[in-house]
């Protein structure tokens, strides 16, 4: 017991810290979880063969192993249709369908084809590799989305392939695997036909129905506000185990379908749900990939080889850009868009979990069966490798996005909130203004900062703003409930570190205050009204170089409480948002924006100063 203790404790722990050194050097989480696995696995059972330290999960969870692997990916499938509201897709579902159907099936025969010719499978098990390898990946596609964000319909389009593909490919492998263990046969097109028709009807159905459970239990209060996490949790299990159990894998399509009615549906709010989902998603995918590699032994790697590695290749040179050019023809994409497209398609955890309990059916008919699950996991590390390093590289060339987002949200249209942006713009740094008065918006646009003109607490504004190139959020509004909102809101797109608000009317000890919802900007004494004082008194936006000579303390000193330093911009063009828990960079060649009471004079004072600097500067020597 205390071993099996340990053994669990062990996964939990290394699949919490491999995600967290991922999000420290900035690379997919699944690589290492991936690296971790294999290491506690096969690694630690090579070099000590005799030591209990390994984990060892067939003896650890037995019977239970595939069926949680399976609850698991339903669950994860269920969050990810919490995100997919069909309002994003006003200019993508065309290519989404063609994705998931002429996509899905031109992969798979192309990755059958592939399989057979550079992995030398038998063609029934090239069938069955080619049918598993339709899903995608969302555990890495949404993340890499998230930190590219593209311009135009090509993120949400990737999103909805990523989550709706899934259920569609599990289904796909099945029947493939159905029709090649009975031998295939007259009947396999027909089981194939039946088999995708019961499974829309009975995954569908069931998944709609339990949408519309939940929804109607917590519009008409019948689910306590403490419960609904876990009762939408109870209900996902339930419909994926009855889905499951009448039909093969349609256990995936209910819990998906169940997510995307509760986050299309009006009459009840869900929000509080899916961050709960968000949360036990992080958790289910640390465990499940730490789980899944440390099943492969040694021997099971060293049957890879250098096919494998041109069978990856050929997945990313031919077979997705194939997909996506068959997919997208006649859309209204442009080139540059179908070619990112072609430059994002990684396996994940769906790919993984299917194919070890298809191969262990398949290997007492197929004995080169066995080799799935290794080759599996080699596209998984092949394919996440090369796209997590392609897709941000591919969309900066393409022109789709800024993988160092620099810009700035203003949420706030007063005038000094508009000052803020001009100033940002005229340094080369975009900037957006966010404002429910269509007055200030209107008048950001006169300024020449763009503007969006709606509540920024609402679904539709986060559907709605264009974020290229924008990469944190400051909140300025005079209402503290609202700029905490913000922050919170705005925390999922830019996480916690990126987004910034003032300090609310009652004062902390200037520390990061627990009630916010993001960081303080500037410091505890920088709130609405004291900006607000600042630009009543012929206040204006004062842009200063910085030196060795002359630092930020020095700024400080000289203009007293009459200025508050907003931000920092480095020579390199790096923006720095000041706050207590953010140091100021060296002020080497940087320059400092602050909003600062009689701007014109500051100004003059500034140029003073600047030009009795530069009158005691040594003389250049005359080299004579």
């Amino acid at each position: 017991m205390n071993d099996t203790m340990i053994a669990i404790s062990l996964v939990f722990a290394l699949g919490a810290v491999a995600q967290w050194v991922a999000t420290r050097i900035r690379v997919p989480s699944i690589l290492l979880l991936l690296a971790t696995g294999l290491l506690a696995g096969p690694g630690m059972r090579y070099f000590f063969p005799s030591s209990g330290v390994s984990i060892r999960p067939d003896e650890l969870l037995g019977g239970l192993l595939t069926p949680l692997a399976a609850i698991s990916v339903g669950l994860i499938l269920y969050e990810g249709g919490l995100t997919l509201r069909f309002r994003e897709l006003r200019t993508g579902a065309v290519v989404v369908r063609n994705l998931v159907t002429i996509g899905a099936a031109v992969t798979a025969i192309l990755a059958a084809i592939g399989a057979k010719h550079i992995l030398g499978l038998p063609w029934g098990i090239a069938a069955v590799f080619g049918a598993i390898l339709t899903v995608s990946g969302p555990t890495v596609v949404l993340p890499l989305v998230q930190h590219v964000r593209p311009r135009g319909a090509t993120g949400s389009i990737l999103r909805w392939e990523g989550i709706v593909i899934d259920p569609i490919g599990a289904l796909l492998a099945v029947l493939v695997f159905e029709a090649v263990k009975s031998g295939g046969g007259s009947t396999a097109a027909q089981d194939i036909f039946y088999g995708v028709l019961y499974t829309i009807v009975i995954g569908g159905g069931l998944g709609l129905l339990a949408g519309w459970l939940m929804a109607t239990g917590i519009r008409n209060y019948l689910i306590p506000d403490s419960l609904h996490n876990q009762i939408s949790l109870a209900v996902a299990v339930l419909a994926f185990a009855v889905s499951d159990s009448v039909q093969k894998e349609s256990g995936l399509l209910a819990t998906t379908v169940m997510g995307m009615y509760l986050a299309n549906q009006r009459s009840a709010s869900v929000e509080h749900i899916l961050e709960f989902k968000e949360n036990l998603r992080v958790l289910l995918i640390s465990t499940l990939f730490v789980v899944l590699a440390a099943r492969l032994t040694v021997e099971d790697i060293s049957q890879l080889g250098f096919s494998a590695v041109l069978f990856v290749l050929f997945l990313v040179l031919i077979v997705r850009p194939a997909s996506v050019a068959c997919s997208t023809i006649g859309s209204r994409l442009n080139l540059r868009e179908r070619a990112f497209l072609a430059c994002v398609a990684p396996r994940g955890i769906v790919a993984a979990a299917i194919a070890p309990v298809l191969a262990v059916d398949l290997i007492p008919v197929y004995p080169d069966a066995e080799r799935l699950v290794p080759l599996m996991f080699a596209v998984i590390i092949g394919t996440v490798v090369i796209y997590g390093l392609l897709g941000p590289v591919a969309a900066r060339l393409l022109g789709l996005s800024d993988t160092n987002p620099q810009g700035v949200m203003i949420v706030g249209g007063q005038p000094w909130a508009r000052a803020i942006g001009v100033a940002l713009k005229d340094l080369d740094i975009r900037a957006l203004v966010v404002d429910s008065n269509y007055q200030n918006t209107a008048a950001a646009w006169m300024d020449g900062v763009p503007a969006y003109h709606g509540n920024i607490l609402t679904d539709s504004a986060s559907e709605q703003l264009e974020l290229t190139g924008i990469g944190r959020m400051i909140a300025l509004t005079a209402n503290d409930q609202v700029n905490t909102l913000a922050a919170q809101r705005m925390a999922r797109i830019f996480e916690r570190v990126g987004v910034y608000q003032l300090a609310p009317k009652s004062r902390g000890d200037g520390g990061e205050m627990p009630e916010l919802g993001g960081r303080l900007l500037g410091d505890e004494r920088v709130t609405y009204s004291r900006l607000a004082a600042l630009w009543a008194r012929d206040g204006g936006i004062l842009v200063t170089p910085l030196s060795s000579a002359y630092t930020l303390d020095a700024f400080r000193e000289d203009h007293g409480e009459d200025a508050v330093p907003l931000f920092q911009l480095s020579a390199a063009g790096r923006l720095t948002v000041l706050s207590p828990t953010q140091p100021a960079p060296s002020p080497k060649g940087a320059r400092l924006i602050s909003l600062a009471a009689n701007a014109d004079i500051a100004r003059a004072m500034q140029q003073a100063r600047t030009m009795l600097e530069v009158e005691e500067l040594p003389d250049e020597p005359s080299g004579k």
